[in-house]
């Protein structure tokens, strides 16, 4: 698909349907920037910030897993008539207004029900309906243009608002879509990278050939007939993940082990997230020019039981004994269980294998990808601990390309085969890593028997 996009300062088509500065009275006209076409099938995250600040309109999809919905999100500060209209034509869905918190506490907007008693499927936070004072009816699209705008207006005030109204205002959780990978919450952070408002409008775009959502496809054809670009939350995610400081240290203190020495273990907590990493550093880490590295998801049952059913716990012993021979190095332990599913879906996954699938497709079967993981946490770990080069100690070439596609500074030298002993237990769960995850392994047993999937054949 081709996202065309602009590429003259020239205004044209939605993004350019915008009101006067005497018409919303408090945003100076930004100049069009000059975009050039992708042949992407989604857009960059910058080309939709680029698109917001000149007032235009944006496709943002989410998962699949979710709601599997795009919605037409556009600045409310910039709002105009035709493009209300527009939206109401083509999204048909219910539109709203999402904000962050500070905003819905300035204008005292009260949410409809409390956390506790909000039962909709993704906790959307749903706030009073509103209608601005001059706003006529409400009901017209130049009514809720004006509304949409005032929410966003510094000066407006609490009493500039009806209640019960048209609009819908929408709370965006704190942290945006580090802890939320919702549409409320990617409004609200685009926005502000954008540099606007962090108010916007936002409207789910219903099927034109049915009765639901429109699908992707129906989705890319609306994109190319109103020159509308397209982007994931997912990416969005993404791009927030390697340009913000998602991790701080909070204690280091030396743990001495029975068989590994005494490292230093460095704890940190992450930016909108429970989750506790931590890193275990044997040694000078600025002596040395390419350290060994592990960075190790973790695994209760074969870090802590000693399962048979993975390699993970001999993993983990192998790597530490390795850097504390050689006298620096670190160990990034993360808290990524199962892949990155936790460990009750990974013991439903288990329970799956013993039934026949393998490790992959048992994953899918729960409805997960292979692997759920994401490594920016433990790069950024890295940074924080100083290095640039590393040995990393792997057989699994994904993580190694977690290093080389992040955008962050971190190069691998070399990547250490990590080969624990072979088991009975576990040479079909291995050979799977091998023919189906790509795992730099040794030869070994092919998986014992067929699995469901090509029993269903």
């Amino acid at each position: 698909m081709l996202i065309a996009v602009h590429e003259t300062p020239r205004p044209s088509g939605p993004q350019a349907l915008r009101p006067s500065d005497s018409e919303n009275g408090f945003l100076a006209v930004r100049p069009e920037p000059v975009i050039r076409k992708t042949a992407l099938p989604f857009a960059r995250i910058e080309i939709a910030i680029q698109t917001l600040q000149r007032g235009g309109m944006i496709i943002v999809v989410d998962d699949e897993d979710r709601e599997n919905e795009g919605d037409f999100i556009c600045p409310a500060e910039t709002i105009t008539a035709e493009q209300v209209d527009l939206m109401l034509r083509i999204g048909r869905g219910t539109m709203c207004v999402p904000m962050s918190a500070d905003e819905a506490t300035r204008l005292r907007l009260k949410p409809v029900v409390d956390e506790l008693s909000n039962t909709a499927p993704n906790k959307t936070a749903f706030l009073t309906t509103v209608d601005h004072v001059e706003s006529g009816t409400g009901v017209s699209a130049a009514n809720r243009a004006r509304t949409i705008r005032e929410l966003a207006n510094p000066r407006s005030i609490a009493e500039d608002f009806l209640r019960p109204g048209h609009m819908s205002p929408l709370m965006a959780m704190d942290g945006g879509v580090l802890r939320r990978a919702g549409h409320t919450e990617a409004t609200v952070d685009l926005l502000r990278l954008a540099g606007m408002r962090p108010v916007g409008a936002i409207i789910e775009i219903c099927s034109q050939k049915g009765h639901g959502m429109a699908d992707l496809a129906e989705l890319q054809e609306i994109s190319q007939q109103y020159d509308i670009p397209i982007i994931t939350i997912e990416d969005l995610i993404k791009y927030r993940r390697l340009r913000e400081q998602l991790v701080a240290r909070v204690v280091e203190v030396e743990i001495p082990t029975g068989e590994f020495g005494t490292p230093k273990v460095v704890g940190y907590q992450v930016m909108h997230e429970t989750q506790e990493p931590m890193a275990l550093v044997w040694g000078d880490l600025s002596s040395a020019d390419a350290p060994l590295v592990r960075m190790h998801s973790s695994c209760f049952t074969g870090d802590v039981l000693d399962s048979l059913r993975c390699d993970c716990g001999d993993q983990l012993r192998i790597a530490m004994q390795m850097i504390h021979q050689e006298g620096t190095g670190a160990v990034v332990y993360l808290p990524q269980e199962g892949r990155g599913i936790g460990l009750m879906a990974k013991l439903k996954a288990y329970k799956l294998q013993d039934e026949g699938f393998d490790t992959v497709e048992a994953n899918h079967k729960l409805g997960f990808k292979a692997d759920m993981r994401d490594y920016m946490v433990g790069l950024q770990i890295l940074k924080d601990l100083g290095l640039k080069r590393v040995r990393l100690l792997t057989n699994n070439p994904k993580k190694t390309d977690a290093f080389v596609y992040s955008g962050v500074e971190l190069q691998v030298v070399e990547q250490v085969p990590l080969i624990a002993p072979p088991h009975a237990c576990r040479n079909s769960y291995m050979a799977t890593k091998k023919e189906k995850m790509g795992h730099v392994l040794p030869d070994m047993p092919l998986s014992s028997g067929r699995s469901k999937s090509e029993e269903q054949i």
